[in-house]
């Protein structure tokens, strides 16, 4: 059986536009990077801030993420760039078929 295919994207942490006291996090490489063999190491999601629970909670349980499950999630550090940024990890628990 062969492993499991994983995923890593990138959100950033910024303001909504239309609502500058709102945060959204908006998915900086949209379709994610293929994971070859574990991955990397992420903290447990319980260590992350509520806020950002409720916000992942949103995003993955749209339709386009059916068939995957948020198995790490944690702060992602790039000095090149600024501003607060997160990894997430997906794995694929089912096929999804596309009518």
């Amino acid at each position: 059986m062969p492993p499991p295919s994983r995923r890593l994207l990138i959100f950033q942490e910024a303001r909504n536009p239309q609502s500058p006291s709102e945060i959204v996090y908006l998915p900086v490489n949209k379709l994610g990077l293929p994971i070859c063999g574990d991955g990397p190491e992420l903290p447990s999601m319980l260590e992350l801030p509520l806020r950002i629970l409720k916000a992942f909670t949103d995003i993955f349980n749209q339709p386009k993420y059916k068939g995957w499950a948020l198995v790490g999630a944690g702060p992602y550090h790039d000095t090149s760039v600024e501003g607060k940024y997160y990894a997430v990890v997906l794995e694929q628990v089912q096929e999804v078929m596309v009518a």
